[in-house]
């Protein structure tokens, strides 16, 4: 099943795990055990679903975030060429040829599709960890970021933030949703550790239903983004261990990943 939201203007797809008893059923992850070519095929049927190519990235926890946009040239051999940033390196896809795109070696892409009007789909893999999505621009802006807990500590939200202002975008003008996760009542942690970041991020202590130290890294998330200045923040409540609609890492060591997708809006404007 494939659960349709928006956020900003852009498409929000979630995808779900149908009833089974395997630990890899709808998963989307090529890093967790699965063949290789059964995730290659639900990766392109998903594609086909939302009519629109999707970048997918080799997520590793870290605070990486590249930006994919057309390169702007003036030749028809140029403009088909896609253009993705990360850190001081500049690297050229072909936009001819997205089913030969490789993972990208990050844990957060922006794509910017003003006047780009087949612009890729971005996908986040997650099973547990944060998937955020960003929209700006009437939905011609978008992000979607993996937010585990050292990615998220160590800054990847304010990085991705860093890039929509390059593009001439505030924090005010991005709506942001962060998708299912594990939540606060659930992510259990050892107290030195909760201890350490909340020194660093106050709202980021928790509690679990059973009562021993947690990470509620959504509720934290939140703050971050409104400290940042967005305005508008939305917490997906459900929590990836609790619903089984969702892959979850700490329910199930072998589980595979759901996928959270932002596809870009493209207006004429």
């Amino acid at each position: 099943m494939i659960e349709q939201l928006s956020v900003g203007d852009a498409s929000l797809y979630l995808t779900q795990v149908e009833r089974g008893i395997s630990p890899l059923r709808d998963n989307y992850g090529l890093h967790v055990g699965d063949d290789a070519t059964l995730v290659l095929e639900r990766r392109h049927a998903l594609a086909k679903h939302i009519g629109r190519p999707i970048v997918w990235m080799d997520q590793t926890h870290s605070a990486d975030v590249a930006l994919v946009r057309h390169d702007g040239g003036n030749t028809p051999a140029v403009r088909s060429r896609v253009q993705v940033t990360l850190g001081q390196t500049d690297s050229f896809l072909s936009e001819r040829d997205p089913h030969l795109w490789p993972q990208l070696p990050c844990d957060g892409v922006v794509v910017d599709a003003r006047s780009w009007p087949q612009a890729p789909a971005v996908a986040v893999m997650t099973a547990d960890c944060m998937p955020i999505i960003f929209s700006a621009d009437k939905g011609r802006v978008v992000a979607g970021i993996h937010a585990g807990r050292i990615g998220f500590t160590t800054g990847i939200i304010l990085h991705t933030l860093e890039i929509f202002a390059s593009l001439g975008l505030s924090a005010r003008e991005i709506s942001v949703y962060i998708a299912p996760a594990i939540c606060g009542q659930c992510y259990e942690v050892p107290v030195e550790m909760q201890r350490e970041l909340a020194q660093l991020m106050p709202k980021i202590a928790g509690a679990t239903r059973w009562g021993t130290p947690s990470l509620d890294l959504p509720k934290a998330a939140a703050a971050q983004l409104h400290a940042a200045g967005c305005e508008h923040v939305t917490i997906d409540a459900r929590c990836t261990l609790e619903d089984q609609q969702w892959h979850s890492h700490r329910r199930d060591p072998r589980s595979g990943r759901y996928v959270s997708l932002v596809v870009p809006t493209w207006e004429n404007a």
